[in-house]
């Protein structure tokens, strides 16, 4: 059962920052669809991907939650496929032998690198956003496809901080449990959207971009815990007498079960291969690609969505003076190839050279689009969609003060006629009472002139 008070249990700081030692959980806010393509990949090789390190291949400064992440471990984390609890037997001694050999120059190499003695911030809590109030949610505002894009300003970035929520729920062992084998098999998914419903007021239609973060950010979560509590130590006896406080020995016994089964191995170091075989990583850091268009669009003159071209361009670009893992004479090549690309002359219709130059689109999802963009939703909005969505308790509340601005108009409007009628009534009868006043006063001076002598009349006449 869920609730706010097992939540907030959760919440509690880790025990290694209540002793002063504070080890640094990078959170990846907002991951886009370059994950999705590498999942593609993983899929038609019939493997489960659980593990997110493509952040890794970044670049190694790209922004301050990267700055503790040691890259040359990299290749560690990628090794989380899981399967069905159907392999869930206890690994004998053979078992560990297959392990130590397996993860023995990993085992090597991190133990030449002790943790840093340096006090440093622990994982994205937002106490605030948890303790919330319902009269107190933020709105959300989204795309076309039930992207959150905004509010995001300079001096409060609300979508950034909405998008960090979702990952605390994600490290939250009470709404997303890690002894499930994958984010498919972790149940009550309706709760974590009610409970995100709770702290933010988010359009229904950003449901299922929500559930999609939630359990990307699920992944890279399980994906550190593992290289952090698995690979770190040689045997299971040592990994349960180093056990986090966080988590129960029973759950715990049973994360290692189903990380040392032989086939989950296989899967992992397979899965490891095809994400170190990608290629044009992006440079976008954990802004989404939704986010990214926005910007785009809003600094277009004609307010115009850009082309994938230019997104492929902009989510690629290197800044000069930082290191990177991987070379960019490969995308480099590619954009030179799609500034360059002239289509044939008897093709009518217009294509994007980012689609000629990277082949055609995978089915299910579509690159540069943002997490949960398909043909089908392109379609739709082609349709003539709405260019933005907002939460319909928020819409009626617009319209419902909307109604009460137009009647205050009317009231306003009806009193200023009133008012300058009654001035004009009263102008009126100023200037009636005026001439009333003038021609007595006429009277007044000609009964005066008859009453006065004949040479006082000359004299004032020569006057």
């Amino acid at each position: 059962m869920f609730t706010k008070k097992a939540f907030t249990q959760n919440l509690e700081k880790p025990a290694c920052i209540k002793h002063g030692l504070k080890k640094r959980l990078v959170l990846v806010d907002e991951n886009d669809d370059e994950d999705d393509e590498v999942s593609q990949d993983m899929e038609s090789a019939g493997l489960e991907d659980n593990g997110n390190e493509w952040y890794n291949l970044r670049s190694q400064d790209q922004d301050d939650e990267y700055d503790d992440m040691d890259l040359t471990e990299s290749t560690n984390n990628d090794d989380e496929i899981q399967e069905d609890d159907s392999h869930d037997d206890l690994e004998g001694e053979d078992n560990a032998l297959v392990q130590d050999q397996l993860h023995r120059p990993e085992l090597e190499k991190n133990n030449r690198f002790e943790i840093s003695k340096t006090n440093k911030r622990g994982p994205t809590m937002l106490h605030l956003v948890h303790t919330r109030k319902v009269n107190e949610r933020e709105v959300i505002i989204c795309n076309e496809f039930g992207q959150p894009v905004g509010p995001a300003t300079k001096e409060k970035d609300i979508v950034g901080k909405f998008s960090r929520f979702l990952g605390t729920i994600a490290r939250n062992h009470s709404y997303a449990p890690l002894t499930y084998s994958s984010w498919h098999k972790v149940p009550h998914k309706d709760k974590i959207w009610e409970y995100v419903l709770e702290k933010y007021d988010v359009p229904y239609a950003a449901k299922t971009w929500v559930l999609k973060t939630i359990g990307n950010d699920y992944k890279v979560h399980k994906c550190r815990f593992k290289k952090k509590h698995f690979y770190r130590y040689k045997d299971n006896k040592t990994r349960l007498m180093n056990r986090p406080k966080n988590i129960s020995a029973d759950d715990f016994s049973q994360l290692l079960r189903l990380w040392s089964n032989k086939d989950v191995e296989k899967r992992c170091l397979r899965a490891k291969e095809i994400r170190m075989s990608q290629k044009n990583m992006h440079t976008a850091g954990p802004k989404s690609f939704a986010r990214v268009r926005e910007e785009m669009r809003n600094d277009d003159p004609n307010k115009e969505l850009p082309s994938l071209t230019k997104v492929f361009e902009r989510t690629r670009k290197r800044t000069e003076g930082r290191s990177y893992l991987d070379t960019y004479d490969d995308t480099a090549m590619k954009i030179e190839q799609m500034k360059n690309y002239k289509p044939p002359e008897d093709r009518s219709d217009l294509v994007d050279p980012f689609t000629v130059v990277m082949n055609k689109e995978h089915d299910g999802y579509l690159r540069l689009y943002g997490r949960g963009v398909t043909k089908k939703m392109l379609k739709k909005m082609d349709g003539g969609e709405e260019p933005y969505m907002i939460p319909g308790g928020l819409m009626e509340s617009f319209q419902a003060s909307l109604e009460v601005e137009k009647t205050q108009l009317f009231e306003m409007r009806k009193e200023i006629e009133d008012d300058h009628q009654r001035k004009k009534a009263e102008i009126e009868a100023m200037k009636k009472d005026f001439h009333s006043q003038q021609g007595h006063f006429e009277s007044r001076i000609q009964s005066i002139f008859k009453k006065l002598p004949i040479e006082v009349l000359q004299d004032l006449q020569d006057e």
